[in-house]
């Protein structure tokens, strides 16, 4: 995604980047140790492109190429006017050395950024800083037909920070309008490229639920020096808040910790990659874990705004949670959980089927984006004649889906899309399940 610089509406200052190894908060030893792998697949490199690929300033970076080179790890190839332009050649110790060091991480990556610093950055770019009005919600659902009074009742919710529980009969728009909330979270947020635990790395970002931000081109090596050093930390990257959707698939082992062998990192939880922006369990009541399980994981959470997560080695630690959680199922609440349950879940709406006029107010939307025209009378026979017949409510993903099959028959006859009873009737026959 490109974005201009001026047009980035940020959240908050961005991270200040570390002036030295000890402001990183890793041991030197852990970057040093770092810098060796990722030399090692390298051959030589210039230090400005050690400085990028460990996501430090060249300052920092000149600091623990100095530890490679007193320890024989690596050793100066050529120099330059300034020590950017140095290029450092890594050496058989510094081999032998990279070879251990993979065998018990293979992470080669930017520096991570530790737990404390990761919570310092979470909570000054809360999503709960970000109020939700009146003139918000009307422009993020610009446009949608929801019942009377709904968008006043959302508002509240999203404010408070509690979950939100939708729920209702299939097809009634509540993954719909739990979609649209994001679009309220405005702003950009920093998300780091991964953070440390003691000597345990975690991946946190993640281009599949995170939408980067192009800032530009970066600072050269020669800018690193001349200008003071990159404006804000590296080791964060820029994205829009993240809207994270799981449905069927999700497992409580994927709000766990993932160990990858291969890597010898972890992988970070879903709820830990939505932290800044909204995290939508779709079809609850469908995956194959018990809706309590899944209730119960997010209770404590939920009311004291943090995480725990466990290493492999049993050590157990503590993250921010900071995000929006909406719940969305088609079935019936107290089929899910006890009513003392369902009280700690925060806000509960129930999202029912269409009265004619929403619906008919939907079918025009979908005309005018199918470009189609709209026809009073046909529409009368698909409420009124084919809902009837078959005893089928009226719901808000019937318009698209019917006018859209409409539309289809039309491109097969090779005709202009059009909408006649007769279309209607055959549109529905292949839609609607017969008895």
């Amino acid at each position: 995604m490109n974005v201009a610089t001026q047009d980035i509406h940020l959240s908050v200052l961005p991270p200040i980047a570390p002036g030295t190894v000890e402001e990183t908060g890793l041991r030197a030893s852990f970057l040093a140790e770092l810098a060796c792998k990722i030399l090692y697949s390298e051959g030589t490199m210039t230090l400005a492109s050690l400085s990028d690929r460990l996501a430090l300033p060249v300052s920092v970076t000149g600091d623990i190429a100095g530890i490679l080179k007193m320890e024989r790890i690596a050793e100066v190839k050529q120099g330059g006017d300034i020590r950017a332009a140095y290029v450092y050649a890594i050496t058989d110790l510094g081999r032998e050395r990279a070879r251990e060091y993979l065998k018990i991480s293979g992470y080669a990556g930017a520096a991570p950024v530790t737990i404390s610093r990761y919570a310092e950055a979470t909570w000054k770019q809360s999503i709960q800083k970000i109020p939700v009005t009146a003139p918000r919600m009307a422009a993020a659902f610009e446009g949608v037909v929801l019942s009377s009074g709904l968008l006043d009742r959302l508002g509240p919710a999203v404010n408070s920070g509690r979950s939100i529980f939708l729920y209702g009969p299939s097809g009634t728009g509540k993954t719909f309008i739990a979609e649209k909330l994001k679009g309220l979270m405005e702003g950009s947020i920093f998300i780091p490229k991964a953070i440390a635990v003691d000597s345990h790395i975690i991946r946190v970002f993640d281009p599949v639920c995170h939408t980067e931000i192009d800032i530009g081109e970066r600072l050269d090596a020669f800018g690193d020096i001349l200008q003071g050093g990159p404006k804000y930390d590296r080791r964060f990257v820029l994205c829009e808040r993240p809207a994270v959707i799981a449905g069927g698939e999700l497992s409580l082992a994927m709000l766990d910790l993932c160990y990858d062998p291969g890597s010898g990192c972890y992988e970070a939880p879903l709820q830990l990659k939505a932290n800044g922006g909204v995290f939508v369990i779709d079809d609850l009541g469908r995956q194959r874990v018990r809706p309590f399980d899944l209730f119960n994981r997010w209770i404590m959470p939920l009311e004291r705004g943090v995480d725990y997560l466990t290493l492999r080695t049993g050590k157990k630690f503590e993250i921010p949670f900071d995000q929006v959680i909406v719940f969305s199922t088609n079935i019936e609440p107290r089929e899910l959980a006890d009513e003392a349950f369902l009280r700690r879940l925060g806000y509960k709406f129930r999202i029912g089927h269409l009265s004619p006029a929403d619906y008919v107010a939907i079918c025009h939307q979908v005309c005018a984006r199918l470009r189609m025209e709209f026809r009073q009378d046909a529409i009368r026979h698909l409420v009124e004649v084919e809902h009837e017949r078959r005893d089928v409510p009226l719901s808000a993903c019937h318009p698209n889906d019917i006018l859209s099959r409409v539309a289809e028959i039309c491109r097969y006859r090779g005709v202009a899309p059009h909408m006649t009873r007769e279309l209607i009737t055959q549109a529905c026959r292949d839609y609607f399940t017969e008895s």
